[in-house]
């Protein structure tokens, strides 16, 4: 078999023929930020957080096949610059609250990616969506609020299972996803396969016998819960996110 060579950040590294270069790195122990991308889904190209130069050209990771012969840079100001905008501007369909937020599991992309990547702030202020917790399915529930609309759960429902249940409607005010292109969870054509799940970046979709349980402090009262959020939130323009962090590293 043909073996390809890439350069990656100075070290020559090998892959195989029309081998994805995010799996190439993700080989080596190169990390990135890859938000939407799930090596079980392939490419969806929604979050752009995987960009990288390839040849002097800043591209997608998850979308480019290696050829023989690429240099790649995944430390260059221009693609740390070019990575934090993409998460910036998936962080405005996303309320952080990592240390009271039931996903606090260590599995969490969003808020792995939020420490990868040192964000001290919400630049894009993060802006509620008028839909309600949706809580039919008696497996999981689906929070639109906390939605960063990756793709990955429609991918997985779409070309995965093939149950076509999931989308969404991009046009409209305020996307989320959609169960049969907007009925309620438990009125849906779901078969609570679960994929959806199991392949969310963050909390927006979790299977409810995680609820209360994940987070270290989690199963509070909402009221409670709330008021920690509104704590959270507001020492964040003077500590950063890195200081709230710590109390979650151990």
């Amino acid at each position: 078999m043909t073996t390809i060579r890439v350069t990656v950040d100075g070290t020559v590294k090998e892959s195989k023929p029309g081998e994805l270069l995010v799996d190439v790195l993700n080989r080596a122990g190169t990390k990135i930020p890859q938000v939407c991308y799930h090596p079980q889904l392939g490419p969806i190209q929604t979050c752009d957080t995987c960009m990288v130069e390839v040849d002097g050209k800043l591209l997608r990771a998850c979308a480019t096949p290696v050829k023989d012969g690429m240099t790649v840079s995944t430390k260059s100001t221009r693609v740390m610059s070019a990575q934090r905008e993409a998460f910036d501007q998936i962080l405005g369909n996303h309320m952080l609250y990592c240390t009271v937020c039931d996903n606090n599991n260590g599995n969490c992309t969003v808020h792995n990616t939020t420490r990868f990547l040192a964000v001290e702030h919400q630049k894009i202020p993060f802006k509620t969506k008028p839909y309600e917790v949706d809580s039919t399915n008696p497996f999981y529930r689906y929070d639109p609020d906390q939605c960063i609309l990756c793709g990955r759960c429609v991918e997985a429902c779409q070309n995965v299972q093939v149950n076509e249940t999931l989308s969404i409607r991009w046009e409209d005010p305020h996307p989320r996803v959609l169960w049969d292109g907007g009925s309620t969870i438990g009125e849906s054509s779901c078969v609570s396969c679960g994929h959806c799940v199991t392949v969310c970046p963050c909390n927006a979709l979790m299977e409810k016998s995680m609820l209360g349980h994940a987070g270290f402090l989690t199963r509070l009262p909402k009221a409670a819960l709330n008021g920690m959020i509104d704590i959270v939130k507001g020492i964040e323009p003077d500590t950063g996110y890195g200081t709230i962090l710590k109390s979650l590293r151990g």
